[in-house]
């Protein structure tokens, strides 16, 4: 059956965790903790701010157009001092980081990069939430191939739905599972992986 609609969703967040473990200032005594996004893997999470960042690339074969969504997570520091009294930092990332580039249409079927790179707010310094997709999508039989890179930590997701029906999970990656830390989120990508998922598939 052919393809008229095929999405493609994905997300970056930290998963499981309202709070992320406390950093305590050796020279001021201040205990610093950035909040997670408290969920779990899920194509659902959409506009509720409970992800790092959020992209959709939404192929519409009939219009031969490719549609892109693209979204920040707010961020939230709690800073607390050595009598006890917190306070709270927010900011939200610029979304220009996370793009759709190469796009490439032939008869049946058409190519396009997704990436995305957003530095935290407050710490715009630090290192930044780092992935890219190399993605074939096919109108015939609505298959998806993937090839893709992202850092170690947060949390990935990516699915993809046709013609409206279900979600169907393309790839994932639990820092929780692999043991890291946001200090994988330095340096180069380190996770690579590659995935084809035709519409019979689930």
């Amino acid at each position: 059956m052919t393809a008229a609609i095929v999405k493609i969703r994905g997300s970056a967040f930290i998963g499981g965790l309202q709070w992320l473990p406390a950093i305590t200032d050796p020279d001021t005594g201040l205990i610093h903790e950035y909040a997670g996004d408290a969920r779990e893997f899920t194509p659902h999470a959409v506009n509720t701010d409970r992800s790092r960042v959020e992209q959709e690339v939404v192929v519409d074969f009939v219009k031969r157009k490719l549609f892109t969504f693209a979204n920040t997570g707010s961020t939230t520091l709690r800073v607390t001092k050595p009598g006890g009294i917190s306070e709270f930092k927010r900011g939200k990332a610029s979304a220009d980081g996370v793009i759709v580039s190469n796009e490439t249409w032939d008869a049946s079927s058409v190519s396009f990069v997704m990436s995305a790179t957003a530095a935290n707010p407050l710490r715009p310094t630090d290192p930044a939430v780092d992935y890219e997709l190399y993605v074939t999508v096919h109108e015939e039989t609505g298959q998806v191939e993937v090839k893709g890179r992202h850092d170690g930590f947060p949390c990935f997701e990516f699915y993809k739905q046709v013609d409206f029906g279900d979600f169907e999970l393309l790839y994932r990656h639990d820092f929780r599972v692999m043991g890291d830390t946001p200090a994988a989120m330095a340096g180069d990508m380190e996770y690579h992986f590659e995935r084809m998922l035709t519409s019979a598939e689930s």
